[in-house]
């Protein structure tokens, strides 16, 4: 037998890594998660959820079969790390394993489409009442504002302080649920996750077939597939409907299948946890099905709409937020059903999606936002003194443009409030075909000419048809060129439909990029302004 099954703590897992006895082959790709799924295995771990097998090779160092390497952020951690004589090699469970460590030990290490490092912390009150998802919260180390809001209360401790229980003993000791936290924190530690144990001796092919094994038998099946089994004895046929509503519906191509019945859920009231889902109701399932796909294509064509929606035109490159289809549906649904389609209550709903951009709310726990802001809108809806406290608290202040990454729901946003501008050619001056192909976002001042740290921020890029006639030319020969051909007059025309005020058109002349980017800025946050007003 080469292989046999067991369990290793969390406690002992990044203790092993942190000591150089557990430890990668080199030919693992790097660490790719985003914040969100670093905070979701935090959530499985806290709640005792499966979390998947991993699979390792006990092995020698002068025996290992392959190159050896840290698990990320270990070196950061323990500069004088070593590879141990004995050693566990992590064959598959890398990206859990990291998750993990980087929680725990906060390296100084950005996570992937952010330019700085995350934190995470633990809510201990929502822990122990068992709000398992509410309970962990990631936070950019950029976002000092909410690092120190988290680190005023008693009861959000960062994650790195609960791998150290004498710690914890120090600081709640006195505390009337010291017993609670302390058990809480223990039960932490000591969770088990399943490994699958490969002997030392074990064959390469060997355990090429044993990884291939693993990944087909152990991929978990998805809500859907679980609940397309439970309706089937119930005569609904959800791989049929999935089907004829991708044949209907553009939508249905661009989004997760899992979204549909997320809508159906909100729909009918329900939360979107897992386990709500999972229990929808047979009755009138397939006219809530039909509910449901109507809504998200008439949400799809608000968002993707370049006139009057939300400017996303190529939905799966520029919506900041994919999963905020599902509450624009439902709320969708729920003002043509009662018949309170109006300018005022449309009004709310745009003011409720462009803030919650343009301040991130969808980072992270969308399914618990979305709950939370769909049963918010309605009774805003229904009361018009019921105002969202993120509406009241909204401040224009808080909205962060020093963003390059076009993964950001602000980056996004701003090309979004681009397109809806209008976005005229700078060289023709028409309107631009807005698709795929042909239209890219570009820097204003090329960043092979000008070396500044702002110069990939958002307020210094645009949405353009094509850079052939721009290339890497500064902004005063480019735009003098310009007023050659149609008129200054012409050019702050065009220039106005990309959020670039009148005023700019100097620096543009002058290559003064700092007079510009505070201008740009400027505007950007005052149209931003008006939207949200």
């Amino acid at each position: 037998m080469v292989e046999e099954g067991g369990t290793i703590s969390v406690e002992e897992l990044v203790n092993g890594v942190l000591r150089g006895e557990i430890v990668l082959p080199d030919f693992q790709r790097s660490f790719t998660w985003e914040p969100e799924e670093v905070r979701e295995l935090l959530v499985s771990l806290l709640g005792g959820y499966f979390i998947g097998t991993m699979l390792i090779l006990e092995t020698v160092r002068e025996d290992a079969p392959f190159a050896l390497r840290f698990i990320e952020g270990a070196k950061e951690v323990n500069e004088n790390i070593e590879v141990q004589s004995l050693i566990k090699i992590i064959l598959d469970g890398q990206q859990r394993t990291t998750a993990i460590f980087y929680a725990l030990y906060e390296p100084n290490i950005p996570l992937k489409g952010r330019k700085n490092p995350y934190f995470y912390f633990l809510d201990l009150e929502k822990a122990l009442n068992e709000e398992w998802n509410e309970a962990v919260i990631g936070v950019s180390k950029s976002d000092r504002r909410k690092l120190g809001e988290l680190e005023e209360k008693e009861l959000i401790i960062p994650f790195k302080l609960v791998k150290d229980r004498k710690e914890i003993l120090k600081r709640f000791k006195d505390h009337p649920r010291f017993s609670e936290i302390y058990e809480l924190v223990d039960k932490f530690l000591k969770r088990p996750i399943h490994i699958i144990k490969l002997r030392r001796n074990t064959q390469l092919d060997k355990i090429a077939e044993t990884f291939e094994r693993i990944n087909r038998i152990g991929k978990p099946l998805s809500i859907f597939d679980l609940l397309s089994a439970r309706l089937y004895k119930h005569d609904i046929n959800l791989r049929r409907l999935l089907k004829e509503t991708k044949d209907r519906y553009e939508f249905a191509s661009n989004v997760k299948e899992e979204y549909i019945l997320r809508t159906i859920a909100l729909i009918r009231g329900r939360e979107l946890k897992a386990k709500e889902i999972l229990s929808l109701n047979h009755e009138n399932f397939e006219d809530d099905w039909d509910k449901a796909v109507k809504s998200l294509q008439k949400a799809y064509e608000r968002i993707t709409d370049i006139r009057d929606g939300y400017g996303a035109f190529d939905f799966s490159k520029w919506v900041p937020y994919t999963p905020m289809i599902v509450p624009l549906a439902a709320l969708i649904h729920y003002l043509e059903s009662r018949g309170k389609e109006n300018p005022k209550n449309y009004a709310k709903i745009d003011k409720w999606y462009w803030i919650s951009v343009f301040t991130n709310r969808y980072d992270q726990g969308a399914n618990t936002t979305s709950f939370k802001d769909y049963k918010a809108l309605i009774e805003w809806i229904e009361d018009d003194s019921k105002i969202p406290s993120f509406v009241n608290k909204f401040n224009i202040s808080d909205v962060d443009l020093d963003v390059n990454k076009q993964s950001s729901a602000t980056y996004r946003g701003v090309m979004n409030l681009i397109t809806l501008s209008g976005a005229l050619d700078f060289q023709t001056g028409q309107p631009p075909q807005f698709n795929q192909e042909k239209v890219q976002d570009d820097h204003i001042f090329p960043k092979s000419k000008f070396k500044t740290n702002k110069v990939n921020f958002v307020y210094n890029r645009t949405l353009i048809t094509t850079n052939a006639s721009k290339g890497n030319k500064p902004p005063s020969l480019y735009f003098e060129k310009r007023i050659e051909e149609y008129g200054k007059e012409k050019l702050k025309e065009i220039l106005a439909t990309h959020l670039i005020p009148a005023d700019a058109i100097d620096d543009l002349l002058s290559d003064n990029i700092e007079s510009f980017l505070e201008k740009r800025k400027k505007a950007i946050l005052e149209k931003i302004s008006e939207i949200t007003q």
